[in-house]
């Protein structure tokens, strides 16, 4: 089991949804603030996707990283440390960038820079 910055369980495997969209951002990087409300419409779409966060900067505390998430209007979790670490995903070199997980956690793409939900929902129909 996963969890988002705020205790909440996250599962890979809930039985409805297959893809897991994780997206790297920063509150600093101007496309990452660009496709927030592209991930927000792809999170809240019922279409077998979730999208999970990651602050690029890693916060310092749980304050902070509430106060970006609520500046950039983030609407899907974003995960906790511990999380990422199980992951095991590598921070990616630029921004923003988008990983995609099966509902095993394997990952199966890694697209960079701005996504929209239209074009991650192409990536992942071809997998």
């Amino acid at each position: 089991m996963h969890s988002d910055f705020k205790g909440n369980a996250l599962l890979l495997k809930d039985g409805r949804n297959q893809w897991v969209a994780v997206n790297y951002w920063a509150e600093w990087c101007d496309p990452c603030r660009e496709e927030i409300p592209e991930l927000n419409a792809l999170h809240e779409a019922e279409n077998g996707i979730r999208v999970w966060g990651v602050d690029f900067d890693g916060s310092s505390s749980q304050d902070e990283l509430a106060n970006k998430v609520g500046r950039m209007a983030i609407g899907f979790p974003v995960l906790s440390k511990e999380t990422i670490a199980a992951l095991e995903l590598k921070q990616p070199p630029v921004l923003p960038a988008t990983y995609i997980l099966d509902a095993d956690g394997n990952l199966r793409k890694r697209l960079v820079g701005p996504q929209t939900r239209e074009g991650l929902e192409a990536a992942i129909a071809e997998l």
